[in-house]
């Protein structure tokens, strides 16, 4: 499943190029971070039972908005619960 965090102050349009098969992003827990100031977004989908720390989480960060910083704010939040995460670097197509 695909999950998507972006904050309301930014208005990122673009859309992710996956890193991954359509097969893969549906048989696991992904996660593009478009823009900072989206932890706490992530928050809730664990919260709410959407994602699930006990399954690897797949963290794509872009090249714009912060997206880097807030991935590995994530990151560190998932590894804080004794969760598997992992951050990929991804384009994004105009």
């Amino acid at each position: 499943m695909l999950y998507t965090l972006t904050s309301s102050l930014h208005h990122e349009q673009a859309k992710v190029i996956l890193p991954f098969d359509e097969a893969f992003v549906k048989e696991h827990q992904v996660v593009a971070v478009m823009t900072g100031g989206t932890e706490s977004q992530m928050v809730k989908l664990v919260r709410e039972g959407q994602i699930n720390l006990s399954e690897p989480v797949y963290i794509l960060a872009t090249e714009r908005s912060n997206s880097l910083a807030a991935s590995l704010e994530i990151l560190s939040w998932i590894n804080n619960r004794h969760g598997h995460g992992e951050v990929r670097c991804c384009r994004l197509s105009e």
